[in-house]
């Protein structure tokens, strides 16, 4: 949808039969692909609205989390017919203000995740190292994070053969910068003091975090658009100008891109309960505390006892066979509904990290408002808006890290579990 290339594709298959006559914004360029993830926005956000206050399985309103999906097909389907009635207009603004907007902010959401994820990952190796002792674990650990920093050298290096040659003053500063940021950051993250107020940090997710920050960098240098030479610029981005480099650029990243939203709608939503705890109190609180754990175990004691009495009944020819067959019937839905006494997570939040992922998607597919409808080939990330987002980002991503580091040194007093 964000060129032409289809309407005329379809032209083509059809000799000329087919002539479909539609203009720009409507059925493509950056407004349709606006117009489309604008319906998958509302969509969640409604049922995000929906669902509001649905605490079990029990509750009416959670079929509609659970259930319904011909409904809800049909309605994302309306919505999305009646948002090619809307004026171009609105998407205009919506497309500069709301969308991007709602894209930062899941970025930020992502960082979170990935600083979340590197910090999970170490422990979980350390961990079972500890429960097993199995050097499986260990090497693991320590090989991923030589890996780690032999990505960050490399890409480092690569960046600077191809996209650091004379004139282009930006890039090597990108570069630069990165690489030392990524330094320092290492150095803090072993740092005695750091250490001893943070008991996780460690070169594990230094190496994670210092990866995904230069391979931003080396992704948004690799994504720039080719140097005007009318204009005297010099050429920053030799990749540019080869069919086999783009084309590469174009499945790698498509696969990143399509990797990092699932991976983050997925693990945003499900977390939602802690996301939600560790806004409104700096004290850490489990998902379930052992007074929920002891409800639970009494349930499924009592469960097991009734089981066994009906077993002992039908045996002794007190009962018929059928009565048996009955109890496990009526216990089959509690067994399967992992629900039915709470949530495993809060569907409002869910639907609001799925509605700001469209929005993120919108702003992908378009290269952040940047496409031309004279493109044939949309390759995600080349714009120069594109590459300030991954630019920015990648700096982002070091100072949250950073803080996750600092943060207990300079306030000692909060709890950061």
């Amino acid at each position: 949808m964000t060129t032409s290339w289809g309407i005329d594709l379809v032209k083509r298959i059809s000799w000329g039969f087919i002539s479909l006559k539609c203009p720009e914004g409507l059925c493509y360029g950056t407004l349709a692909v606006h117009r489309m993830c604008f319906s998958l926005s509302i969509w969640h956000l409604v049922l995000g609205l929906l669902t509001m206050g649905v605490v079990d399985s029990r509750h009416p309103r959670a079929k509609l989390q659970n259930g319904l999906w011909g409904v809800k097909f049909v309605g994302w389907l309306v919505l999305a017919v009646l948002s090619f009635v809307i004026p171009s207009g609105f998407f205009e603004f919506y497309s500069r203000y709301v969308a991007m907007v709602g894209a930062a902010v899941f970025l930020l959401i992502q960082l979170v995740l990935l600083v979340d994820f590197a910090y999970n990952l170490a422990e979980g190796c350390i961990d079972r190292y500890e429960e097993t002792e199995r050097p499986l674990w260990r090497n693991l650990l320590i090989w991923g994070t030589i890996s780690m920093y032999v990505a960050f050298a490399v890409m480092t290096i690569v960046d600077y053969v191809f996209f650091a040659s004379e004139g282009c003053g930006r890039n090597q500063f990108f570069i630069t910068t990165n690489m030392l940021v990524c330094i320092i950051v290492s150095v803090i993250a072993v740092h005695p003091r750091v250490q001893e107020a943070n008991l996780k940090s460690g070169l594990a997710q230094a190496g994670m975090v210092t990866a995904y920050a230069t391979y931003l960098v080396t992704s948004a240098l690799a994504g720039s658009p080719p140097g005007d030479e009318d204009k005297g610029e010099p050429e920053c981005n030799p990749l540019a100008s080869r069919a086999s480099a783009r084309a590469t650029m174009a499945v790698v990243g498509a696969f990143f891109t399509i990797g990092a939203i699932c991976y983050s709608t997925t693990n945003a939503a499900v977390k939602s309960n802690s996301l939600i705890r560790s806004a409104s109190s700096s004290m850490y609180e489990p998902l379930a505390t052992s007074d929920e754990g002891s409800v639970q175990m009494t349930r499924s004691t009592n469960a097991q006892l009734r089981q066994n009495a009906l077993r002992d009944a039908v045996a002794s020819g007190a009962l018929p066979a059928s009565a048996l067959e009955d109890a496990e019937e009526e216990e089959d839905p509690e067994s399967t509904d992992d629900e039915t006494y709470g949530v495993q997570y809060n569907y409002t939040f869910f639907h609001v990290i799925f509605c700001l992922a469209a929005m993120y998607a919108a702003m992908l597919l378009t290269n952040w408002n940047s496409i031309k409808s004279s493109d044939h080939v949309i390759i995600i990330g080349r714009s120069v808006a594109a590459v300030w987002v991954k630019i920015i980002t990648s700096w982002l991503c070091l100072l949250l890290y950073s803080w996750t580091l600092v943060g207990p040194v300079v306030l000692p007093d909060r709890e950061w579990s």
